[in-house]
């Protein structure tokens, strides 16, 4: 590894080395493969289409609780029965700034509504000033 100062005329190289460039770049994407995926919240459900589905960012900030069609709940990523399911909310629902988060339910698409209505009735008895509830659906294929 040299550097060349000039040619017979001892001056200045004014060549550009690419090899530092090319190692931050490289640095800069093994980075952002390794947080993207961080950055959804929740457990993956294939969610039911709905056709007045407004797109939203998730950015982390959403505290997601997922209801599965065997009748399993999750809060973020984690497995709760229904009757902790308002303890572990209480627990995550603060931000960094102390904020209450919002919520987003996700509904398995072959969860029943009955088993969806539990979740939310539980929210809405023991929760009764949630600013933000949101429900979690994916725009039909067809309008993509």
């Amino acid at each position: 590894m040299g550097a060349k100062v000039g040619g017979k005329k001892g001056g200045a190289m004014a060549d550009i080395n690419v090899t530092p460039l090319v190692d931050v770049v490289l640095v800069l994407l093994i980075i952002f493969m390794v947080i993207t995926p961080m950055l959804s919240s929740g457990v993956d459900l294939p969610l039911p289409p709905a056709k007045t589905a407004m797109e939203e960012k998730d950015m982390g900030t959403n505290l997601v609780i997922g209801v599965k069609g065997d009748g399993t709940v999750y809060v973020d990523k984690k497995l709760v029965e229904l009757e902790g399911l308002i303890a572990e909310i209480s627990l995550q629902r603060k931000d960094d700034a102390g904020k209450d988060r919002p919520l987003v339910i996700k509904g398995d698409r072959n969860a029943t509504y009955k088993q969806f209505r539990a979740v939310v009735d539980e929210i809405h008895e023991n929760i009764p000033y949630t600013d933000t509830l949101l429900l979690a659906t994916e725009k039909p294929k067809d309008e993509e």
